[in-house]
């Protein structure tokens, strides 16, 4: 299972939020039990650590984040790893592309943001924290102890406030390019997402949220770009890095078929026949 990271931040009654519009600040506690979780947002999010640690993990990088430090997390798909030797607390920032959009139109071309490789492909990325982004967490975090809510548009202006920072800042220039990218172009990156997303056992509902389209375009997108169906593909592609697995990783068979999005092992199994004409116990004693 994949759990809506952003929706259970938005609708648990017991963390302190605000919310408006397209914007959610969240302050938390860790509300999983589980010691490792697949999460999914169709918003961006930014994670500041107030106090324990945790893991985010993509297809390929593990960041491990404690307190006083900071990622940048894209929309999609990650995984969790739980530290339960001490208290967990955070603070959460979503928000849309159309909150980038808005608040870097007007000064994204007058801030000289170089154009960085691999700027719309990376999941995940720590913010190096300066003492600007120190003070701004800090205040953020007095909203959550006043006794008066801010006003809409004072947390409008804080949100405008972060990611202008991020822009302009010289210590997180991949994270300054993606910005710089999404404020310019109309539609994310449909074979970024669906490359960094494909093993996580996501609906298409759920692809078409993260491409920014609905299920009908989104369909006729992928077929434009792949020429074949997103269901086809989406298999496909699992089965061709859970080979890759097999052959040249030494995890269990259901643990390949699990982080490949394969919620079920005999579904795995037939499907790997299928198309290798072995199962994948034989295929990984093919030397």
């Amino acid at each position: 299972m994949v759990y809506d990271f952003y929706e259970t931040m938005k609708g648990d009654i017991v963390f302190n939020k605000f919310e408006v519009g397209n914007i959610l600040f969240v302050e938390y506690k860790c509300p999983l039990e589980q010691d490792t979780v697949k999460i999914w947002s169709q918003y961006d999010y930014i994670i500041y650590i107030l106090s324990g640690e945790k893991t985010w993990s993509s297809n390929t990088r593990q960041w491990r984040v404690k307190k006083g430090e900071a990622i940048y997390v894209k929309k999609g798909a990650s995984i969790i790893k739980q530290n339960f030797k001490e208290d967990f607390c955070m603070l959460g920032i979503f928000f849309s592309d159309d909150v980038i959009k808005s608040s870097l139109k007007n000064e994204i071309k007058n801030i000289p943001i170089k154009n960085v490789e691999g700027a719309d492909t990376f999941i995940i990325d720590r913010i190096n924290i300066t003492i600007e982004f120190k003070s701004f967490f800090q205040s953020l975090l007095g909203y959550f102890y006043d006794t008066n809510k801010p006003l809409n548009s004072l947390l409008q202006l804080k949100a405008k406030e972060l990611l202008l920072s991020l822009a302009n800042s010289k210590d997180n220039y991949k994270i300054a390019s993606y910005l710089k990218n999404t404020t310019l172009n109309d539609l994310p990156s449909l074979p970024n997402i669906m490359e960094s997303n494909f093993h996580y056992n996501l609906s298409l509902e759920q692809f078409a949220k993260l491409c920014h389209r609905s299920k009908s375009s989104f369909k006729r997108d992928f077929k434009n770009h792949y020429n074949s169906s997103p269901g086809k593909w989406i298999i496909e592609r699992r089965l061709k890095k859970a080979a890759e697995l097999i052959k040249y990783n030494s995890d269990t068979i259901s643990q390949i078929a699990y982080d490949c999005g394969f919620e079920s092992g005999a579904h795995f199994s037939r499907a790997f026949k299928s198309k290798y004409g072995k199962t994948p116990s034989s295929y990984r004693k093919i030397d």
